[in-house]
């Protein structure tokens, strides 16, 4: 087998000796396999470019090595193509391996991926730009600039998203938009909006997994709350809870959606990333547009929860 590998050269806290550490490692667990790799130090910039380039040679995959940051922009240059997408899961959360069933040790992952199948799944966009886990407006994407702008003081990504958090909780910004999807139209004022590829689980003990990624649907979320302290009570709710049986929880699941805003510029997370775009957002579903190896099911089923490893928060 021959695969092209893309690792991000500006992921987390590495520097340049490490990632030449981890590139070799990565080549080694390969070799082992019986694998050829063509592996690229590449910018954050250049990642879908690249994707979309290695996409037209012959290679059985083109693996993204990193965080969720790092596989949503190699499947951003993906999805739409033949070429399947192969995650070796170094980030902090890994939230797309974690739902592809990816084991999160470097030679387990690499084995997966030789021995593994390939399927469609679905990916979200929104006015053209393709996310894979979730996307969102308000209050989360927010707090990702201020941790953005914390990280290049020097702090460390989580301290410096608890700190974010704090700060956009305490102004607590409110848009007023109107979602419309082929149900219905949704008026309010809210902290946030958000759309899951797919449908994610919200209560204890599995919030935050998704059980499926081919379902072809959008997961929409609304909350409609004007004060902090109403938010968080809807959150604390929400996890006990279904969703949709809550009160100012608005949630829909739908094949597309329009969100229009009195601010004509907004600022949209994408898999844990901001981008800044102009009212009116179009948001879509498209089933099966990006193909994956994953682990065969069979060895999905029998396989125990994965310890987290230590990777080096890579983006």
């Amino acid at each position: 087998m021959r695969f092209a590998i893309l690792v991000n050269s500006s992921a987390g806290v590495l520097d340049r000796a490490a990632c030449e550490e981890r590139v070799g490692q990565i080549r080694a667990a390969f070799a082992a396999q019986g694998a050829k790799t063509e592996i690229s130090l590449c910018e954050p910039a250049r990642l879908s470019r690249t994707a979309r380039q290695l996409a037209s040679r012959s290679f059985d995959a083109v693996i993204a090595a990193g965080g969720d940051g790092t596989v949503s922009a190699v499947a951003a240059g993906l999805a739409g193509t033949a070429m399947p997408l192969a995650v070796i899961p170094l980030g902090t959360l890994n939230h797309f391996a974690k739902d592809l069933a990816m084991p999160l040790e470097l030679d387990d992952a690499v084995r997966a991926i030789c021995d593994g199948t390939t399927e469609p799944v679905d990916v979200g966009e929104v006015n053209g730009h393709v996310f894979i886990n979730n996307s969102s407006i308000g209050l989360y994407p927010e707090a990702v600039i201020v941790r953005d702008d914390q990280r290049k003081r020097g702090w460390r990504k989580l301290p410096a998203m608890l700190l974010a958090s704090a700060r956009v909780l305490w102004r607590f910004p409110l848009l007023a938009i109107s979602v419309t999807t082929p149900e219905r139209t949704v008026t309010t004022k809210t902290p946030l909006v958000f759309f899951g590829n797919n449908e994610y689980t919200t209560t204890l003990p599995s919030v935050g997994r998704r059980e499926s990624l081919d379902r072809g649907v959008l997961a929409i979320h609304t909350v409609r709350a004007k004060s902090r302290a109403k938010m968080l009570w809807l959150v604390v709710r929400a996890l006990f809870r279904r969703p949709e049986v809550i009160d100012d929880f608005e949630t829909q699941q739908v094949t597309r959606a329009t969100v229009r805003c009195k601010k004509r510029h907004l600022v949209v997370a994408l898999d844990g990333e901001v981008v800044r775009m102009t009212s009116p957002l179009s948001y879509r579903i498209r089933p099966g547009a990006l193909l994956v190896r994953r682990p065969p099911r069979e060895v999905v089923a029998a396989a125990p929860e994965p310890a987290r490893v230590a990777a080096g928060g890579a983006r």
